[in-house]
């Protein structure tokens, strides 16, 4: 199964990722206004299938990274075995289940990361991926709804190709540095 899909970047990110044809950044990062991006599902590559919640998501990469340019890119994805999250199979369900089957007759490791959130999440994402990759999937595709799609790739090796600029615009409104960016990105995807 084969899909387009789009993951928003700063400008330094894209340059890295149009070169290298992969993604190194860890999905997880807090954002100046208070957001938090994370890998509910453990790691992997996250990508959506909006453009504008992509440029969204590439405008807080470029504000954290304290850079102007923001990139969207787009990218051939596929996939042999997904686990589809939908209204029929929620997230809170596979969660359980997840946690069900990595801690039945043994002791989740509440104590040393019960007062740390981020940990808490990490290891419930970590035990998600575990789970899945158990069952053969290889990685997730989200109906949040009836137009959002999130995808989760468990490895981008075989399942990401064709990684390109979908769109690079100004964090601060402004056309200043566009050009160059645009330019500077097309000299890499050219050597």
């Amino acid at each position: 199964m084969e899909r387009s899909a789009y993951r928003g970047v700063s400008y330094k990110e894209a340059r890295t990722v149009i070169h290298t044809q992969k993604y190194e950044r860890n999905e997880s990062r807090a954002f100046n206004n208070g957001v938090a991006a994370r890998s509910s599902f453990g790691p992997g590559v996250y990508l959506i299938n909006d453009l504008e919640l992509a440029a969204q998501y590439a405008f807080c990469h470029a504000e954290v990274e304290e850079e102007e340019i923001a990139v969207v890119l787009n990218q051939k994805i596929t996939f042999k075995n997904p686990f589809i999250l939908n209204y029929q199979f929620s997230e809170t369900r596979l969660r359980k289940e997840a946690l069900r089957w990595k801690y039945t007759g043994s002791h989740f490791p509440a104590n040393r990361i019960a007062n740390n959130h981020l940990e808490l999440s990490k290891q419930i994402g970590n035990d998600i991926r575990e789970y899945l990759l158990a069952r053969s999937h290889d990685g997730i595709i989200y109906h949040i709804d009836d137009e959002i799609i999130y995808y989760v790739l468990y490895n981008q090796e075989k399942q990401l190709k064709d990684i390109d600029v979908e769109l690079v615009f100004n964090i601060n409104g402004s056309e200043k540095n566009v050009s160059s960016a645009i330019y500077s990105i097309s000299k890499i995807k050219h050597n």
